[in-house]
This record gives structure tokens, sequence and C-alpha cells, in this order.
């Protein structure tokens, strides 16, 4: 049976990133069967650029004021009427197979309520800092919950941002609303609720291209993203989502410092790349 597709982007100030993300929403090989908008209190010309140039089978919903981050992914969902939802945040890149291969991936696998690939990591002007990334000790269909502890062993969102990934609707409605209390994990808490619904299946091909922020790697974020990931460890723990033993959550903490201190690499690598070095414009 073939599963109808949504594609949600809910954006706040989502300029000069937009149009690519959505070239890249319709220029799929499977294409969405709807692709929605929600546009939320912009101030850098998003609202005016999708009034004039919002690509044609896109529909744009207004928040009629300014709400959170987790709001406006709950609401976006709500707008959804496909079997399965992918959302995309408004700089973020799908790759042209990724709707393709992941609808046909929950299609093949009828107990799987999340499909996972890789994906690569990109700075504001789309160069390559990651070419692949996440993962990690996940292949093929993997239980949900098992899935889950993986994440916590190594100490980070081995699934990436929501653009690698692509839900089944129905478990992700019950799961609603987004809490964005943990914010730097806020799409790695909707996943491991989710995941207790049903498994994971994986894609090792990289589908989605994530772009790193301005400053969104800089040291004192790091030590942010660290204390989001173990608070979200406890919250596992808490609501019973994983099988952890006292010598898995040990070994959690240490992932954790690991990933804090690849992180900096990167923000290193970043900040270097930024430098102006050159003498000459680099090619376009």
């Amino acid at each position: 049976m073939t599963l109808t597709v949504s594609v949600v982007v809910p954006v706040h100030n989502g300029m000069p990133h937009l149009p690519a993300t959505l070239a890249s929403i319709a220029g799929q090989t499977r294409p969405a069967d709807e692709v929605v908008v929600l546009e939320n209190g912009s101030t850098d010309g998003t609202a005016e650029w999708l009034t004039e140039h919002a690509p044609a089978g896109v529909r744009v919903v207004r928040q009629e004021s300014l709400v959170d981050a987790g709001t406006n992914w709950t609401d976006a969902i709500k707008l959804a009427t496909g079997d399965l939802v992918k959302l995309v945040c408004a700089d973020d890149i799908l790759e042209p197979t990724a709707l393709e291969v992941q609808s046909r991936q929950l299609e093949h696998h009828p107990d799987a309520v999340l499909a996972a690939s890789s994906r690569s990591v990109v700075d504001d002007v789309g160069r390559v800092v990651v070419k692949r990334r996440g993962l990690t000790g996940l292949r093929g269909e993997v239980p949900g919950r098992a899935a889950v502890r993986q994440c916590c062993l190594v100490g980070s969102n081995l699934l990436g941002e929501p653009s690698a990934v692509m839900f089944r609707r129905a478990p992700l409605v019950a799961e609603l609303p987004w809490d964005a209390s943990l914010g730097y994990v806020i799409d790695l808490d909707m996943y491991s609720r989710v995941l207790q619904h049903g498994s994971l299946v994986v894609s090792r091909v990289p589908l989605a291209r994530f772009r790193l922020a301005n400053g969104s790697w800089s040291s004192s974020l790091s030590d942010v993203q660290a204390q989001h990931i173990n608070g979200w460890v406890e919250r596992v723990v808490d609501n019973d989502l994983a099988d952890l033993s006292p010598t898995d959550l040990r070994r959690s903490r240490v992932g954790v410092r690991v990933q804090d201190s690849l992180r900096r690499a990167a923000y290193l690598v970043t900040r270097l790349r930024r430098s102006p070095r050159r003498t000459t414009a680099p090619a376009a």
C-alpha cells in the first residue's frame, strides 16, 4: 500500500535559507502529497517572501501571534494529513531521494514508526563540515527501546535533526506536544516517546543536510547541549523509555563528555574556516 506523505516547515525568521529548503522539498524523486509552511511572526522578510514567492502547491499558514518553537512545531504537525510526516526546519536541505527512501522503508516495515538516515553537516554558506553523521551502532530495523538506549549510551542524538527522520503520523500525534524545555534535545525527546510505539528503520545514506547557524557551535552553547543531553537521559530513566543498567548510565555520562569534546572540535574547525584568510573571493 502506498502511504501519503506530508512535509511541514515551521519557520520563524527563515531567510535567506528558506527558498533553498523549499526548493529541495519540491525537487524530490517522490513528491510530497502536501507541503505546509507554518509562519511564526517573522521579522526578516520571510512572511513577505512567502506571500510573493511561495512555490506552487505549498500551503502557507500563519500563526495569529508569535509562539515558542515547541508550540509552532506542534501546530505544524497538527496541520499534516498524510500517513507519514517529515518536519523540515527552514534552513535545512533534503537530498533528492529523501522522501522516496524513507516512505518506502516505512511501507516495507509495518512495525516501524520512525525512519532515520545519516546526514551531512554544513555551515552557513553550504560548505560541508561533517560528511556523514549519526546512527552509530544502528542498522536495519531496530526495536524502539533499543534505539533509545543506544542514544543514551553514546550520549548523542544519533537519529539526527527532524529533516533526517520521517514519522508515522498516528504515533507522532499521540505524543504531542513537542517539549522544548530541554531545547537542544526537543527532537530526541520526541523520538524517544514515539519509539515506544514501534521500531526504528535506518538508512546509512545521508538524506539531509543540517545547517549550522552562526554561533550555534560555540563552546558556551556546547556546555548547554551537554546539560540538555544529561537531562534527557534522566527523563528516559524516570519515564522508563529504555532498559538502562547502572553501568549503562555511567557509560552514558562518559559518552556525553566525548560528544561535548567533538562538538568543541567542530566549533573550532568552523571558526577557523570563517577566519578571513583569503585575499581573493572563494569560487561560487
